[in-house]
C-alpha cells in the first residue's frame, strides 16, 4: 500500500471528537504534511478550496477586509485567496507541521488552535471565515459551527463545507437551519457540487451571514 493511501485512511478513520485521539491526529498531519497537496491532488481530486473561495467571492465588496482561514492546513485556500487578489487573511490549524508549510502561502498570521475546542481568538475578531474540509468523517462535529459565528463580526460571512457522506447523518442539516432558527446568522447559499473529484465525494457548500 502506497503511503499517501495508508495516510488517508488513518485520517478518514480517527474520531477527533474523543480528546484521546488528538494526540494520534497530529502524529498523522506530520507525516502527511509534506505529501498532503499531492494527495489532494492525485489521490483525491479535491475541489473544495477553489469551489469554497469562488462561492465566497460573489459576497465579498471588500477584499481589504480580515478574514480567518479555519482548519488551513497546508494553505491551499490561501494560494486560491491570493489568486483572486487577497490580501488581509490569517490561518489557524491544529497542526504545526501542516502551518508550517502555509507559512510562504499569503498568511498575515497563523495560529495554533482545534475546532473542537474555544479557538485561541477574541469575539468578533474577523470580518469573514472561511472553514474548508474540517467537517468531515471523525473531525469535526456541527455543534461548532457556532464558534465561527462567534469570532466573526455581525453582518460577516462564514462560509464552510461538509462532506456529504456526514452532511445527515452528523445533523448538520439540522445545525445550520437551527442556527438560522436561533438569528445567529442568516444563510445566503447552500449548494451540493463537486468535493473530491476522484473518489466521486460530493460536499455541500454553505455561505451564512453572522446577525
Amino acid at each position: 500500500m502506497k503511503e499517501g493511501n495508508k495516510g488517508l485512511k488513518f485520517y478518514d478513520n480517527l474520531d477527533l471528537s474523543a480528546s484521546q485521539n488528538e494526540e494520534e491526529l497530529l502524529d498523522v498531519y506530520k507525516k502527511w504534511a509534506s505529501i498532503y497537496d499531492k494527495d489532494n491532488n492525485d489521490l483525491l481530486g479535491t475541489v473544495s478550496q477553489p469551489n469554497s473561495v469562488q462561492i465566497f467571492h460573489k459576497y465579498i465588496v471588500d477584499k481589504n477586509q480580515k478574514i480567518i482561514d479555519v482548519g488551513c492546513g497546508t494553505g491551499l485556500v490561501g494560494l486560491e485567496l491570493q489568486k483572486l487578489g487577497y490580501t488581509n487573511f490569517d490561518g489557524i490549524d491544529i497542526s504545526k507541521d501542516m502551518i508550517d508549510i502555509a507559512i510562504d502561502r499569503g498568511y498575515q498570521e497563523l495560529f495554533l488552535g482545534n475546532l473542537n475546542d474555544s479557538l485561541p481568538l477574541e469575539n468578533d475578531s474577523y470580518d469573514a471565515a472561511l472553514c474548508v474540509g474540517v467537517f468531515t468523517h471523525g473531525h469535526v462535529g456541527p455543534s461548532r459551527l457556532k464558534e465561527l459565528s462567534r469570532i466573526v463580526k455581525s453582518d460577516g460571512l462564514v462560509c464552510f463545507t461538509v462532506n456529504e457522506d456526514v452532511y445527515e447523518s452528523y445533523g448538520f442539516d439540522k445545525e445550520i437551519q437551527k442556527l438560522e432558527v436561533e438569528n445567529v446568522w442568516k444563510l445566503l447559499e447552500l449548494r451540493k457540487q463537486d468535493y473530491m473529484k476522484k473518489k466521486n465525494v460530493m460536499g455541500f457548500y454553505c455561505v451564512a451571514k453572522v446577525n
